[in-house]
């Protein structure tokens, strides 16, 4: 029995299996089907004339038919030959096809990943990072999410997500993080609204006002610092809206239902008729991913971020 065999023929008679060929044996027949021509068929194979009709010969001769009528003048397929290449041609194809792919995925460069975002890294960080991907590794599919911070750990944990960029500090033994910027928060107003710039930032004013906000969960960085926020002014405020998503908090603003505090990248993404005024407070964004991730393919986009 030949090495490296793919196929079996099966006796339908008999009920036996007669013979296993060898993957070079078929390739070698296909690419003489091909050509019809024993010196063009060898030049592409790399091999005699004389290898590449033992090979067929042996092919032959373990299938007990003929698959070629050879000449001096012509070589062609016989009906059973043709038959054999109509059924084997589009299974080594499959075959190549699937090999390259298990390489592919061997060396990190395809298969799906899914990544956790907040809505603020939308327009800057996230698209750069997706077109560093697309251009190294074109068949990586990436599926885009946004999460509850209180289910960011919960979801790596499970391999429901791969990677996770969060505005909130996880402490955890199974992931890693590293930070990847800090940047200031903003007051979001509607563009018409009484406060202009920060010098309208007063206690007096702020008082006033019906916030949008994230949920403050106290024990995370994010509401920790909206809250000394609140604290430097000196209010308690007035929360009409809560939600984590920072484009419903913005559609929100946009209809005058309220303002918001924010990550200033969200002035990015924000309709023309809303303000940002920059704060001198500061969040930090995080880089979440499990320890000892054994998985090439995160392994190379974690090199990327």
């Amino acid at each position: 029995m030949q090495k490296n065999a793919i196929f079996g023929i099966i006796d339908a008679k008999n009920a036996l299996i007669i013979q296993l060929m060898d993957i070079q044996q078929i390739t070698s027949f296909l690419t003489l089907a091909d050509e019809l021509h024993f010196w063009r068929a060898s030049f592409k194979l790399n091999i005699t004339q004389s290898a590449l009709s033992r090979q067929i010969q042996s092919l032959e001769n373990e299938l007990s038919l003929s698959l070629f009528n050879r000449s001096k003048r012509k070589v062609e397929l016989t009906a059973a030959g043709k038959f054999l290449y109509q059924q084997w041609e589009p299974l080594m194809q499959q075959l190549t096809y699937s090999t390259r792919y298990a390489q592919k995925i061997h060396r990190g460069e395809y298969g799906s990943l899914t990544i956790n975002h907040p809505g603020s890294i939308s327009h800057n960080l996230l698209p750069d990072l997706l077109a560093r991907i697309s251009k190294l590794y074109p068949d990586v599919k990436v599926e885009l999410v946004q999460l509850k911070y209180t289910q960011e750990e919960e979801f790596l944990k499970a391999f429901k997500i791969d990677i996770a960029y969060s505005r909130y500090e996880h402490k955890s033994d199974f992931i890693e993080s590293k930070l990847v910027w800090k940047e200031n928060f903003g007051f979001a107003v509607p563009i018409n609204h009484p406060i202009q710039s920060e010098e309208d930032l007063t206690s007096d004013i702020l008082k006033q006002q019906r916030f949008v906000l994230p949920t403050l969960q106290h024990g995370y960085i994010f509401p920790e610092t909206i809250f000394s926020i609140f604290n430097h002014y000196k209010i308690n405020p007035v929360i009409s809206y809560e939600s984590d998503f920072g484009s419903t908090v913005l559609s929100l603003v946009a209809k005058g239902l309220g303002i918001a505090i924010l990550p200033f990248s969200f002035a990015q993404q924000a309709p023309p008729n809303i303000r940002f005024i920059k704060i001198p407070f500061e969040i930090p964004l995080y880089l979440y991913w499990r320890k000892n991730e054994d998985n090439p393919l995160i392994t190379n986009i974690l090199k990327l971020t």
